[in-house]
């Protein structure tokens, strides 16, 4: 099975491998040390989550490049046997860490770190959040032998929970063109209390006026599968709690996660069993989930808590024909100022403001609410995406 098209097999320990303008090669890697050489460097680092490792490895980077190349440990996500990628948390590194901008010719060489399942058989990506060539486009075995996990794909996409008024349920597997994705159980906020680290409980007990102040916790154990082609993170994002409408309540914050956190980034075909929390507040209900990859994913699928169905409203375009645009056209605005938007919604955040003659993609499929049929669009400009109403957008000329 092929993770994505550029995933290469595994360069040995101690080869050069080149990347774009890059040299990379990893000198030394620490495996079954790795507990006990974080510990040692310092007391104040997080200590291995259970059923987890930490692996170090040291990186020399050459740039053989016209222009300045900046890397970071977090570019190297490790993997054992699960295909979770797993980057480099805030743990103390051995001196230096690998943090640098390096001018044409350079080379460094420092360190990174990550968590894995198994050392036995561990495999370091290369995955640059500052572009320095494809993503995913080198890959290194930490072990010997050692190669990326593959896992059967699964069924195809189906439609289950596509309809607010028929939403899925809990033990329900929803699948998109991405994820595959089921809930298993739904917790209050005193389990959710009692199975979270310090980060949640400094809140102080649930009904206490610091965890009161916040409003409740809902939380939910997710099973995911990663169905794309290509490593996928999900995000604390992805799921919402929505009226009947199938509108999102507002201000309803995404929680620190319990061990296992649902947000994780796997390989394609991958799956994995975590927990994901939300902040509740009085005047939100508690019955109906949008799970939605994206702010711009034209899929969205409902979710039912306690058997509750919605309504949709009923769809209107404020009395304008359809455009029947596709992903990939352009269009142009219409107007001297208008909105982007965070939602398909007049009252969703604004996330730009584009003018007269500004060029638009259209990412996706429309959506009507609100008495407007809202397209979900990239600004070609800058990259901005979000949702615009389509009064005040046309095709542009060929």
């Amino acid at each position: 099975m092929t993770q994505t098209s550029t995933i290469t097999a595994p360069t040995p320990f101690a080869t050069d491998a080149t990347i774009g303008a890059l040299t990379i090669r990893v000198d030394q890697a620490i495996t079954t040390d790795g507990n006990a050489t974080v510990a040692n460097i310092s007391a104040q680092s997080d200590a291995a989550p259970d059923g987890l490792a930490y692996v170090l490895a040291q990186i020399t980077v050459t740039n053989n490049g016209q222009h300045v190349a900046a890397l970071s440990a977090t570019d190297f996500p490790f993997t054992g046997t699960d295909g979770v990628l797993r980057r480099c948390p805030s743990i103390a590194l051995p001196d230096p860490t690998l943090d640098v901008s390096l001018a044409p010719g350079e080379s460094f060489t420092g360190w990174t770190a990550g968590l894995v399942n198994d050392v036995a058989s561990t495999v370091m990506l290369f995955d640059p959040s500052v572009t320095q060539g494809s993503r995913f486009s080198a890959t290194f075995a930490l072990t010997d032998g050692a190669t990326l996990p593959t896992f059967e794909q699964g069924d195809d996409a189906n439609d289950l929970g596509s309809d607010i008024a028929a939403p899925a349920g809990l033990g329900d597997t929803v699948q998109t063109a991405l994820w595959s994705l089921e809930v298993t159980e739904s917790i209050d906020g005193g389990v959710y209390y009692d199975i979270s680290d310090y980060r949640v409980q400094a809140l102080g007990d649930p009904g206490t006026s610091g965890w009161g102040e916040l409003g409740a916790a809902l939380g939910l154990s997710v099973t995911i599968r990663n169905v794309a082609s290509q490593p996928r993170f999900f995000s604390w994002t992805s799921l919402e709690l929505v009226a009947d409408d199938g509108e999102p309540w507002d201000h309803l914050l995404a929680m620190t996660q319990p061990l296992p956190p649902a947000s994780v980034e796997l390989l394609s075909g991958a799956t994995w069993t975590g927990w994901y929390g939300i902040l509740v507040q009085p005047w939100a209900t508690t019955s109906l989930l949008r799970f939605r990859d994206s702010h711009i994913d034209d899929d969205p699928r409902y979710i039912s808590l306690d058997g509750t169905t919605g309504s949709a409203p009923e769809a209107t375009s404020a009395g304008t024909e359809a455009l029947m645009l596709g992903p990939g056209e352009l269009v142009e605005v219409t107007e001297e100022t208008v909105n982007v938007r965070f939602g398909a919604s007049g009252s969703a955040e604004i996330v730009a403001e584009v003018s007269l003659g500004d060029q638009l993609a259209i990412m996706g499929q429309p959506v009507e609410a609100d008495s407007y049929r809202w397209y979900p669009v990239e600004v070609v400009a800058n990259g901005t995406s979000g949702f615009i109403a389509q009064d005040f957008i046309i095709p542009v000329s060929d």
